[in-house]
């Protein structure tokens, strides 16, 4: 399958707030803030309920989805935080990436001694690790 490109990252803490967000490409569709906040909360609710209707038992919750114009893939930290990523339509196995974002947010955020956890993520270090991140997944496709 072919390796799609980065469109954007998202970070949903465990409550369902909205911590980080970041569109990575010109061609990745334009939210507002409020369409934003919707969105994590959305996917954070269905993430829940899918772990809980599950047929079967141990299920993490919704890991991809599939659409007619992105994919998106979701990984949940021991801690209830979720990453999720939105990537062009035929994007390869995007666990390479949550991993590594997730490291990023390990690295610059936690370690951050101004950094309070569950609360946005403004850090400039933690934006460049997200920029190198992208650059390398899209100079890959």
């Amino acid at each position: 399958m072919a390796t799609g490109k980065l469109l954007a990252v998202w970070l949903v803490n465990k409550s369902g707030g909205l911590i980080y967000h970041r569109a990575l490409r010109e061609d990745a569709p334009t939210l507002d803030a409020n369409a934003c906040l919707r969105l994590a909360s959305v996917w954070h609710s269905l993430h829940a309920i899918s772990r809980k209707v599950a047929p079967v038992t141990g299920c993490a919750g919704i890991e991809s989805l599939e659409c007619d114009t992105f994919d998106l893939y979701c990984f949940q930290a021991e801690t209830g935080m979720k990453i999720f990523v939105t990537m062009t339509k035929g994007s390869a196995d995007a666990s390479g990436t949550l991993r590594r974002t997730h490291r990023a947010y390990c690295d610059y955020a936690l370690k951050n001694p101004f950094y309070e956890v569950e609360m946005p993520v403004r850090c400039e270090l933690f934006d460049v690790a997200i920029a190198d991140i992208a650059r390398s997944v899209n100079e890959r496709g």
